[in-house]
């Protein structure tokens, strides 16, 4: 008995086996989903001046950012990492094919003056000069104030001394004169001590201790010791020195006008691309 293997349809292995025309018809449906999966992804790309609006509003927001001198802070390095995202992403979702080398070409020239002028540096090496010179007034102003404090006490323990003084002298004519009123008629008047000696110390102890009153009020009042106002002085034109050094240092380094001026002339390049030319390129891509 002979057994026929065309008849059962089925191969040696029990798999099924495929006629040419059915194999075709596998083949072509595979290439629909695959043909069906591109134009999906295609129609899925964001609209062209859409994403220029979006772009455009990005780089004005871009270019009015503040930046921080502060060590860690937000920089010219980021900006410029931020704004070379931001053209990536630009050219990603418009396609490459109409963003060429050109489009890259100049907007790397427009970002290319932004680099701190060597007159930063140069203030960097002024404003540490000056900072040095402010600590140098400072120490000064601290030194003159404990020299005006422990002399302020010198004086207030003079004055203290002189009240001690002037109080014993006081109590000492006042007992010459109530001995000389009880001996008005002895003859023991004339060996007595004189009240014109204890009178003339009461008076000049007194005139001293106005002048140090005077005195302490003066200084308690303001500072008016030459070392401390010199000092003070060259404390306070350093500080302002030193201010006005880092508002123009700031400014360098801001590089507000020309950072404005490099996104407005990015947003005038994009503006001018014409994003409509990639339509046609995508519908042959379809077809």
């Amino acid at each position: 008995m002979s057994f026929g293997g065309g008849g059962t349809g089925r191969t040696r292995s029990g798999s099924k086996s495929f006629s040419g025309k059915e194999k075709k018809q596998k083949r072509k449906k595979q290439e629909y989903h695959v043909h069906k999966r591109a134009h999906f992804q295609e129609t899925e790309r964001p609209d062209a001046e859409e994403v220029r609006k979006r772009t455009i509003l990005a780089l004005e927001r871009l270019g009015h950012q503040v930046l921080s001198s502060e060590p860690g802070g937000y920089d010219l390095e980021d900006w410029m990492r931020n704004v070379n995202a931001l053209l990536d992403d630009f050219s990603e979702k418009v396609g490459d094919g109409l963003v060429g080398e050109e489009f890259r070409a100049r907007s790397q020239q427009a970002l290319s003056g932004l680099a701190p002028s060597s007159s930063a540096t140069e203030m960097d090496s002024e404003i540490e000069k000056v900072t040095q010179e402010q600590a140098a007034a400072s120490a000064a102003v601290g030194e003159a104030e404990n020299t005006a404090s422990a002399r302020l006490a010198s004086l207030r323990e003079e004055r203290d001394a002189c009240v001690k003084k002037l109080n014993e002298e006081r109590e000492r004519l006042s007992e010459i004169k109530a001995r000389q009123s009880r001996q008005l008629f002895s003859r023991l008047l004339r060996s007595g001590p004189s009240t014109a000696e204890a009178e003339k110390s009461v008076a000049e102890l007194e005139s001293k201790l106005e002048g140090l009153e005077r005195e302490i009020e003066r200084r308690r009042k303001a500072r008016s010791d030459p070392a401390y106002i010199e000092a003070e002085k060259r404390f306070e034109a350093a500080r302002s020195k030193l201010l006005e050094l880092q508002s123009s240092r700031q400014g360098l380094l801001q590089l507000a006008r020309e950072r404005e001026a490099a996104t407005q002339a990015l947003s005038a390049m994009i503006s001018s691309l014409k994003l409509s030319e990639a339509a046609p390129n995508g519908a042959d891509a379809q077809g």
